[in-house]
């Protein structure tokens, strides 16, 4: 595959969510090919999840986000729930690293603005979504830089991303889509993104969950990606998330 230059800068990212025990295999192969990424961890979930003393192993070379205190999603539950959730995976996470945790993850991707009124007052600083087929930096709501994403490491119907992009009312993102020829198997999609942030100077974020790679046997397909994005090496930043709202 040739690559192509950036028209400006390239950043290239990726994020884990659930802190599944399985993050350390993903964390294995972004050290192989030398990728940055952000681990979104509760500390507790209805999944195995990563204990303290896992999580600080992993921190020793990965950004650390956080995603709840139990792995609930936030609309729909009562608002001082949501609230305590959101402070208290904060302050867990920060005792357990010894250090500032400032971004943060919506379990199943829905908020609203109350929650970033939320999130802010917490003393986060950014919030990853499951907005996909996007190649944007992120965007500032309520005092929150909000992260989009470009592809999950999980193959979708077409009609699954049409109603992502039409949510979010995406004229970009419908661009995207056209652009990767509307191919649904998740590595094409992401070579396609791959290719069209390198000619914008985009941003191609890939995110997922390493129990679903387990489940659906993907991990050759996550090594072929991966390998893909580290042929940009020379040409793009490799950065967890934090590092999108930082780079101009």
């Amino acid at each position: 595959m040739s690559v192509a230059r950036p028209a400006r800068g390239m950043l290239i990212t990726t994020s884990w969510d659930d802190g599944h025990p399985l993050d350390f295999r993903i964390a294995d192969l972004l050290a192989k090919y030398g990728l940055a990424g952000t681990f979104y961890v509760p500390i507790t979930s209805t999944r195995r999840t990563l204990s303290p003393a896992e999580i600080k192993d992993l921190a020793g070379s990965f950004e650390i986000g956080a995603h709840t205190l139990h792995h609930v999603r936030l609309v729909g539950i009562d608002p001082a729930r949501a609230k305590s959730e959101i402070v208290a995976s904060k302050s867990r996470l920060e005792d357990i690293l010894g250090r500032p945790c400032s971004i943060f993850c919506f379990p199943g991707g829905s908020y609203t603005s109350a929650h970033l009124d939320m999130l802010r007052e917490a003393g986060f600083t950014a919030a990853r979504t499951v907005e996909l087929l996007s190649i944007q930096r992120p965007r500032v709501q309520h005092g929150i830089a909000i992260i989009p994403t470009s592809i999950q490491a999980y193959s979708h119907d077409a009609g699954c991303y049409l109603k992502n992009v039409a949510k979010r009312g995406s004229i970009r993102g419908f661009t995207n889509l056209l652009f990767s020829g509307a191919t649904t198997l998740w590595p094409s999609l992401a070579q396609a993104l791959l290719e069209r942030a390198a000619e914008k100077g985009g941003v191609f974020h890939l995110w997922g969950h390493s129990w679903e790679i387990e489940e659906g046997r993907e991990w050759d397909k996550l090594s072929q990606v991966f390998r893909m994005l580290a042929q940009y090496k020379d040409r793009a930043v490799f950065t967890g998330n934090t590092g999108l709202c930082t780079h101009g």
